[in-house]
């Protein structure tokens, strides 16, 4: 990954305050990053806050706040999936198998001309990563070039599609899912990229992705959608129509007419 900026003057930071309990997991993070050579200490005259984000579990996640360095970074570009496209590709197989990948920008090296703007600022030192790191504004489109690239070949032969840290495997049968998910395993396993086995899923007949349903070869909504729709409160002003309609536009695909249906509440929109 290289970082380009469009302004030569330093960003910087000081380094924020944390209650103790949070400074313990930060540094048992940092620890454990030192260790596996993914950031080095810096005396870079860059430097970016850090910062605890909760994830779904309760569990905490260390990250860098690089909005400023995101300001002023030139964007590179590489042309991330098209959800509908992924999906019309699903339809017609029976068989999946879905891949979630751990650590994944981690697997990305940082050029050494770059990793002094990926500084960042605690109150027990600075340090600056090797490989890329969450926040950086490429890093979504760094990484998606580079797990495009690991499996290039797959992809062209339509053997598994891939949506960031997610691989789907599609099949026509289980015999065939086995021989495309030994080849997916090998070429990851050559990559020295791991997976979080956990999240999952080899050989089903129905799988949830990218909010949608599969089964048998078909669309379908997915539940979660569906529930939150029903538990909607009803509108009070034109910001929860807004809301709903935004929430409710998912569901064009699967309703016949929907813009119809859905026209009295737009035309309320309109009158502001």
């Amino acid at each position: 990954m290289n970082i380009r900026l469009t302004s030569d003057i330093p960003i910087n930071s000081s380094p924020r305050r944390f209650p103790f309990i949070e400074k313990e997991i930060i540094n048992e993070q940092i620890e454990q990053w030192l260790k596996d050579k993914i950031i080095r200490p810096s005396t870079s005259e860059y430097s970016s806050p850090v910062v605890l984000v909760k994830k779904k579990g309760g569990s905490s996640r260390l990250c860098i706040d690089y909005r400023r360095l995101n300001k002023i970074t030139v964007r590179e570009h590489f042309p991330l999936p098209l959800i509908d496209d992924l999906l019309d590709r699903l339809q017609s197989t029976n068989v999946f198998s879905t891949l979630h990948l751990k650590n994944t920008l981690f697997h990305v090296d940082i050029d050494p001309s770059s990793k002094k703007y990926a500084s960042f600022v605690m109150d027990t030192g600075q340090y600056e990563f090797n490989k890329m790191s969450f926040g950086l504004t490429n890093s979504p489109s760094v990484f998606q070039r580079y797990i495009y690239n690991v499996f290039r070949d797959l992809i062209k032969e339509n053997v598994v599609m891939i949506d960031l840290d997610d691989l789907v495997i599609f099949s026509e049968n289980e015999t065939q899912g086995i021989e495309r998910l030994q080849r997916v395993l090998k070429t990851a396993s050559e990559y020295g990229l791991e997976l979080n086995i956990k999240k999952c899923q080899f050989l089903k007949r129905e799988i949830e992705f990218l909010g949608h349903r599969i089964k048998d070869g078909k669309l379908y909504a997915s539940p979660l959608k569906i529930k939150a729709v029903m538990n909607f409160p009803e509108p009070k002003c034109t910001k929860d129509i807004r809301s709903y309609l935004g929430l409710t536009g998912y569901f064009r695909k699967f309703i016949p007419h929907y813009s119809a249906i859905a026209k009295p509440l737009s035309d309320l929109l309109k009158k502001q």
